[in-house]
This record gives structure tokens, sequence and C-alpha cells, in this order.
């Protein structure tokens, strides 16, 4: 069995007029979720620190647990689609050659963006539904959860929307 290892320079993003919008999108997603990820590593062992040795339970730290999960997963699926290091399988991509690659990946991008904008739609009307319904603890409106996945879906569609601009004023040196 062989065991092949991620490769950074695959996923490099290209040198093209949106490449550095792009970087730095990735740059500021990859310190917000790991810092998010650190919170959220902080918050479980205050956790079981007041549950198990001080036996003062604090119920308000699940709502913000799930709070922070939400949105360090946000942040990082904005920054892996950025650095397009969400799908693991692109066998038809490698099998299209020659002009057919470019088309195929503007068509890749705007059904990826018809879709997402979709998904950002359904999380703004759940925000909307959602609004009056209030967590136990903290009286935190469930919207706020949503949010969060609003925020992942209108990253990934400006992320989206950069790689489309790109495929449209990259030259043909920077495709190949």
């Amino acid at each position: 069995m062989e065991v092949e290892f991620y490769d950074e320079a695959e996923t490099q993003l290209p040198t093209r007029k949106f490449g550095t919008i792009e970087k730095a999108m990735v740059a500021v997603t990859d310190v917000f979720s790991g810092t998010m990820l650190m919170g959220l590593v902080g918050l479980l062992v205050l956790s079981i620190l007041s549950r198990d040795v001080l036996q003062v339970p604090i119920p308000w730290l699940e709502e913000i647990a799930t709070l922070t999960t939400i949105y360090a997963v946000a942040f990082a699926s904005i920054g892996a689609w950025s650095r397009g290091a969400h799908i693991a399988v692109e066998l038809l991509p490698m099998a299209i050659k020659g002009p057919w690659h470019g088309r195929y990946a503007i068509l890749l991008q705007v059904l990826s963006i018809i879709f997402l904008i979709l998904a950002a739609w359904g999380a703004a009307e759940m925000m909307q539904r959602s609004a009056n319904n209030r967590t136990t603890a903290l009286s935190l409106s469930f919207s706020i959860y949503y949010g969060g996945l609003l925020l992942a879906f209108g990253g990934m569609v400006l992320a989206s929307c950069l790689r489309l601009a790109g495929e449209f004023t990259g030259s043909k040196e920077q495709e190949e």
C-alpha cells in the first residue's frame, strides 16, 4: 500500500492578477481558523476542569464551543476553497487537455458560484427564520450560528469569483 503525501507546491495559488488577493484571503482565514481552533481547545479544557476537577459545571461553555466550532470551520473552508484544497480527487480535470481544460475550469467556477450563492441564500433565510429562537444558557439568537454558514458560503463565492476573474485575465503561460 502506497501512501501519497500532500504536496504544497501542487496547491500553490497561481501568479495572476487576483492571486495576491487570494493569498491574502488564505492568510487571513488561516489565522482566524487557527485562532478559533486554539480557543476551542481552551474552552474544552476549561469545560473539563470546571466539570470534573472543580465540580462546577459552566452551562454556557457548550454554546460558546459550538459557536467557535462553526466559525472556525467557516474560516477554514474559505481558506481551503481559495487554495483549491477542498477537492481530494480531480480525475476529470486531469483528463481534459488543451483549450477544453480552460473552458472546463470556467464552467466549474460558474457552477460553483451558482451553488454557493444558493447555499448562502439558504443560510440567510435560516438566519431570518431563526431570529426569534434563543439558546438556553446565554439567550443568543440562533441567527448567529447561521451567520457562520453565511460567512463561509459568502467567502467561498468571493474566492470563486476571484478565480473566475483570474481565468479570464490569466495568460497562456500561467495556465501551463
